[in-house]
């Protein structure tokens, strides 16, 4: 075999070996294009489906939270009541303010969430004191609600036993 034909053919081995590389680098950036796009459709559907088990939540939450603001409603309605008799001005006030917390409740019950998260947005822009004072108010009421939800904790064997030794 001459040089001339020596160099050829490792010219054409190595044209071969370019082309087997090239081929091989179309082949690994497709499957990588392909894997990318399925770990993406995957990561997608995932989002999705955990947004909408928070929204399920919030939506249920949100109920929850209109039913104790109704409550809320109709306590100071029976508050005014009592009013009624002895100060019918302050019994006017109260009433006014028994319908306003009805109407948030109603309005917590019927509006998107979004929609409420937008308004809270706006009002603490607008209104930063009397959003902070709500704020206040608003956690005040959920702590008082979580505890009165709150179960109450059964005794254990264990203190059973002792308040029974010290019984007996």
């Amino acid at each position: 075999m001459s040089d001339t034909n020596l160099a050829e053919s490792a010219k054409d081995k190595f044209r071969d070996a370019k082309t087997m590389a090239t081929d091989l680098t179309d082949g690994v950036a497709r499957v990588a294009k392909d894997t990318a796009s399925q770990f993406g459709d995957a990561t997608l559907d995932m989002a999705n489906s955990a947004k909408d088990k928070v929204e399920s939540e919030v939506t249920r939450h949100k109920s929850v939270g209109a039913d104790y603001i109704e409550s809320i409603a109709q306590a100071t309605e029976r508050a005014a009541k009592e009013f009624e008799s002895d100060l019918p001005q302050a019994a006017h006030y109260i009433h006014q303010a028994s319908e306003q917390i009805q109407g948030i409740a109603d309005n917590v019950r019927e509006r998107d969430v979004r929609e409420l998260v937008g308004e809270v947005q706006e009002l603490a822009r607008r209104q930063p004191t009397l959003f902070f004072g709500g704020a206040v108010l608003v956690g005040f009421a959920a702590l008082r609600f979580l505890k009165s939800a709150a179960p109450v904790p059964s005794e254990t064997q264990g203190s059973r036993i002792l308040r029974e030794q010290r019984e007996g």
